[in-house]
C-alpha cells in the first residue's frame, strides 16, 4: 500500500507539472481488481467500467438519455437542453422514466436537476450541436436548434416556460457542390454556435465541409463558405467565424469500383487539413463568401506514417469575450493550442494534457467551456473521464489546476453566466444511459478530487522483474517468446468444440471485458484505444454515409498510430491479415472510394486474405492463412507479430472450424516453442479470451479485470514496445496467464 501512494502522488506531481527525481520504473493496473463491470449497487450514477476504470461522478447526477453529445443552457440558466445522439450499445431497461433509448432531446431544470420533457420523433435524428437562443422576433421566446446530421437540417422549437420543447421550423442547410468529391450533396450538420448579438447562427457542416450563416429570425440558411476537411469546432469573434478542420484529405469516388486496396500516407491538402479556417463576415452577420477572402492556419505538420500517424483531430474552440485569445482542444495530441486571434490568427502556445510528461496519448480533450471573466478554462478529457481546470488569467500561458472526476467519456460542457456551476454530459454513463452533472464549483475541493480523479483511472506500484513478460515501457523483449498472435473472432459462442478445447487445455480470461460497438472495438483490437471521431460516431453506422463509422479511415487513426506501427518503429516485422481493411466504400469485396489504408500495411498484408467480404466464410480465410503462413514458415520468415481477423458471423461452426485450423497449424509449425496467441471474440460487454501458448498456464481461469487493452499491452510487454495510448499503460496486462516452464505438445483440431 505504501508503494502505491507513493506512486499516486509522484503522478499527481507530475500533472501538476512538478519535476519528478528519478525512481524505480511505475507500472500500472485497472483499479476495479477483480470486480464485474457494472453499475454500483449504492450509487446508481457510478460503475466499474469495462476497461476496469472507476466512474464515480463528483455533484449531483441524473440520467438523461443516450449518447448525449452536446449541452446548451437557456439564458437564464434555468433549463439545459442535452442532445441525445442515439444509442451506444445495449440499454439497461429503465421502466419507471420518460427517458427515450435513442435520438431524443432532453430539458432539465437545472434547480432541481431533473427531466422535464424529452422530445423525441421517429423522423428526427440529433448530432452533437445544440444551442439555446432569445428569438429575434420576439425575445420573450426561447428557441432551441439542434443538428440534425443524418437528414442535412438543423430543428428549431421553443421551449416553454414549463421546459417543455415544441417544433417549430426545419432549416434546409446549403449543399458542397464538388464534382467526384465523397461527401457531394451532403451537409450533415454538427456545431452550432450563435453571434453575440444573438441573430445569426453559425453551422458546421461536417461532411460537406462548409459553414452555413442560419437568420435565426426568419429561420432560413442565408448563405455559407467552404472551409476545410471534416470541419467540426466552430466559434465566432471580431466579425469572424472561426472553424477547426479534423480531415486529412478529400476521398474522391472511384471511376469504376476495385477489389485491390491501395496503400500509403493520404494526399494530405496543406491548407484545409489539420488547420484553423478564418471567414470574415459582413456587416449583417452574413458570411464572407469570397475564397480569397477565406485564410486558413495550420495547426499541424503532414504526418509522415511512422512517428506520426493520425491528425490532431481538434475537439473544440472557445474564444475569449475580448475577441484577443482562442483555445482550441486537440483530442487527438492530448493538448490545448492557444491561438491568438489579432492582428492575424496564429498559434503562440499551448499546454500539454498528457497524463505525465512524455506519456503516451490517450486523455482525449472532448470540449471546452470559459468563464466569462476569462480566468478559468475547463477541458473535458473524455479519454480518463475527467474536467481538467486550467487556470487561464494570463491568456497566453496557461496553467494545470486539478482534476474532476466525471462519469464515462466526458462529451461536452456548459458552464452557467455567473461561473458557478459546471455542467458535464457523460456520453457512455451506467449501464448505456447518459448522464448530466452539476458541479458547484464554489463548493468543490479541487485537490482532493484532483486525487480522486487520479485514482479512479489506475493502480500504480513498482514493476517487478518478469523475464517472460517483461514490465511494461521497460522496453525489454520476453526471453522466451518471440512470436505474437492476435486473433480476433466475431463471434462470441463459447460452446464450440475447438474453443471449447483451447479452454480447457490453456488458460483462459475470465473476466475479459470489450467495447460496446464494433467500430470502437475493432480499432481498440489493434491500437487499444478508440480516437474520439470513432468513439462519438459510432452510434451513426450507415447514417454516416458516404463515412461509413467503421473507425478505419486516415482521419480516425490515432495519433502514435496501431500496433502495426509500433512494431515497425520497434524494427520487428508484422503479418496482417484482415485488420484496418474496412475502410468508407469498401463494399462486399470491393472498394468504391479512394481511402488508403495504412502505410506501414504495404508489403505487410496478405492481400488475398478477404478481409470483411460477406461472400467468403471463415473457413476459406483460414486456409489462406494456412497457405500463407506454411510459405513464411518455409522461408524462414515468421514475423513477430501476426493480426488474423475472422469475422465471419455465419455460424459458430465456421469460425470455429477456423480458429481451430489456425492454432493446429502454428502449433504443429518449428515457431510454436516461442509464440504467445491470443484468442479475443469481437462481442460487446464480457467476453471469454484465450491465452494460447506452451508458457500458457494450462487449466487456468485469470479473474483480474481484464478488456481488449490488457491484451495490447501484454503483445507490447512481449514484444518491447512502448504503449500506444493511455488505455494500455494503464490497464491490467495478463502475465498472471503465463508461466515459465514449456508445455510444447501442439493442438490437434476438431474438423
Amino acid at each position: 500500500m505504501r508503494l502505491r501512494f507513493l506512486a499516486a502522488a509522484a503522478s499527481a506531481a507530475v500533472f501538476f507539472g512538478a519535476t519528478a527525481h528519478r525512481v524505480p520504473l511505475t507500472v500500472y493496473r485497472a483499479p476495479s481488481g477483480t470486480r464485474p463491470a457494472g453499475p454500483s449497487p449504492q450509487r446508481p450514477t457510478a460503475a466499474v467500467l469495462p476497461d476496469g476504470r472507476i466512474a464515480a461522478p463528483v455533484g449531483t447526477t441524473i440520467f438523461v438519455g443516450t449518447n448525449p453529445q452536446g449541452v446548451a443552457l437557456s439564458p437564464d440558466d434555468r433549463y439545459a437542453v442535452i442532445s441525445n445522439d442515439g444509442t451506444n450499445g445495449a440499454v439497461a431497461p429503465r421502466p419507471r422514466s420518460q427517458l427515450f433509448a435513442g435520438y431524443s432531446l432532453a430539458v432539465v431544470d437545472t434547480r432541481a436537476m431533473r427531466v422535464v420533457d424529452v422530445y423525441h420523433d421517429p423522423s428526427d435524428t440529433f448530432y452533437s450541436g445544440v444551442a439555446v437562443v432569445r428569438d429575434p422576433q420576439n425575445p420573450a421566446q426561447i428557441l432551441v436548434l439542434a443538428s440534425d446530421g443524418p437528414h442535412d437540417v438543423v430543428r428549431v422549437f421553443r421551449l416553454g416556460y414549463d421546459g417543455v420543447l415544441s417544433p417549430e421550423a426545419t432549416i434546409a442547410l446549403p449543399r458542397a457542390e464538388s464534382p467526384g468529391y465523397a461527401g457531394n450533396g451532403r451537409a450533415f450538420p454538427s456545431s452550432i454556435t450563435i453571434s453575440p448579438d444573438g441573430r445569426m447562427a453559425y453551422v458546421v457542416e461536417s461532411v460537406g465541409e462548409i459553414v452555413a450563416a442560419i437568420d435565426i429570425a426568419s429561420r432560413t440558411a442565408v448563405d455559407g463558405a467552404a472551409v476545410g476537411l471534416r470541419p467540426f469546432p466552430v466559434a465566432v469573434a471580431n466579425d469572424r467565424v472561426y472553424v477547426l478542420n479534423a480531415g486529412l484529405a478529400s476521398y474522391r469516388v472511384l471511376t469504376r469500383p476495385q477489389r485491390a486496396p491501395t496503400f500509403g500516407l493520404p494526399d494530405v491538402d496543406p491548407e484545409r487539413a489539420s488547420s484553423l479556417a478564418v471567414v470574415p463576415l459582413e456587416r449583417d452577420g452574413s458570411l464572407d463568401q469570397r475564397p480569397d477572402d477565406t485564410s486558413f492556419v495550420r495547426m499541424d505538420p503532414v504526418p509522415d506514417g511512422t512517428k506520426i500517424v493520425g491528425g490532431i483531430i481538434p475537439s473544440a474552440l472557445v474564444a475569449r469575450a475580448d475577441g484577443r485569445y482562442a483555445y482550441a482542444a486537440l483530442s487527438n495530441v492530448d493538448r490545448v493550442a492557444i491561438v491568438a486571434l489579432k492582428p492575424r490568427p496564429h498559434v503562440v502556445n499551448g499546454l500539454d494534457l498528457r497524463l505525465f510528461p512524455n506519456a503516451p496519448y490517450g486523455t482525449q480533450p472532448s470540449a471546452e467551456a470559459l468563464s466569462r471573466d476569462g480566468s478559468r478554462l475547463y477541458v473535458a478529457l473524455a479519454g480518463i473521464d475527467a474536467v481538467a481546470v486550467l487556470n487561464a488569467h494570463n491568456p497566453e500561458l496557461l496553467h494545470r489546476l486539478g482534476l474532476i472526476p466525471t462519469g464515462w467519456y466526458p462529451s461536452s460542457l456548459a458552464l452557467s453566466r455567473d461561473g458557478r456551476f459546471l455542467y458535464i454530459t457523460d456520453a457512455d454513463g451506467v449501464s448505456g444511459w447518459g448522464m448530466l452533472q452539476r458541479i458547484d464549483l464554489r463548493r468543490l475541493p479541487l485537490g482532493p478530487a484532483t486525487l480522486s480523479a487520479l485514482r479512479y483511472n489506475r493502480s500504480a506500484a513498482y514493476a517487478k522483474p518478469n523475464a517472460l513478460v517483461p514490465p511494461l515501457r521497460s522496453l525489454r523483449r520476453s526471453d522466451a517468446i518471440r512470436h505474437v498472435v492476435y486473433i480476433a473472432m466475431a463471434a462470441d459462442r463459447y460452446d464450440t468444440p475447438n474453443f471449447q478445447a483451447l479452454a480447457r487445455n490453456f488458460a483462459i480470461a475470465g473476466n475479459l471485458y470489450a467495447p460496446p460497438l464494433p467500430p470502437i472495438a475493432s480499432q481498440t483490437a489493434v491500437a487499444a484505444q478508440a480516437t474520439l471521431p470513432v468513439q462519438r460516431d459510432a452510434a451513426l453506422g450507415e447514417l454516416s454515409a458516404p463515412y461509413d463509422g467503421f473507425g478505419q479511415d486516415p482521419d480516425d487513426y490515432p495519433r502514435a498510430g496501431f500496433i502495426f506501427s509500433a512494431v515497425a518503429r520497434g524494427g520487428e516485422t508484422f503479418r496482417n491479415y484482415g485488420a484496418l481493411e474496412e475502410v468508407s466504400g469498401y463494399r462486399d469485396g470491393f472498394y468504391t472510394l479512394g481511402v488508403p489504408l495504412l502505410a506501414s500495411l504495404e508489403g505487410n498484408t496478405d492481400t488475398a486474405y478477404a478481409a470483411a467480404n460477406p461472400r467468403v466464410s471463415d473457413r476459406q480465410r483460414a486456409e489462406e492463412f494456412v497457405r500463407d503462413f506454411g510459405a513464411l514458415e518455409r522461408a524462414n520468415r515468421i514475423p513477430d507479430f501476426i493480426y488474423v481477423s475472422l469475422p465471419s458471423t455465419r455460424d459458430g461452426t465456421d469460425a470455429d472450424s477456423a480458429l481451430g485450423s489456425i492454432v493446429d497449424a502454428i502449433s504443429h509449425g518449428p515457431a510454436w516453442s516461442s509464440t504467445a496467441i491470443f484468442v479475443v471474440p469481437q462481442g460487446t460487454g464480457k467476453i471469454e479470451g484465450l491465452v494460447v501458448s506452451p508458457y500458457a498456464r494450462r487449466g487456468f481461469t485469470d479473474h483480474d479485470h481484464l478488456s481488449t487493452a490488457s491484451v495490447v499491452k501484454t503483445e507490447e510487454e512481449i514484444l518491447g514496445l512502448p504503449p500506444l495510448a493511455v488505455a494500455d499503460l494503464l490497464a491490467t496486462d495478463l502475465a498472471p496467464c503465463f508461466q515459465p516452464t514449456a508445455n510444447t505438445a501442439p493442438f490437434q483440431a476438431s474438423k
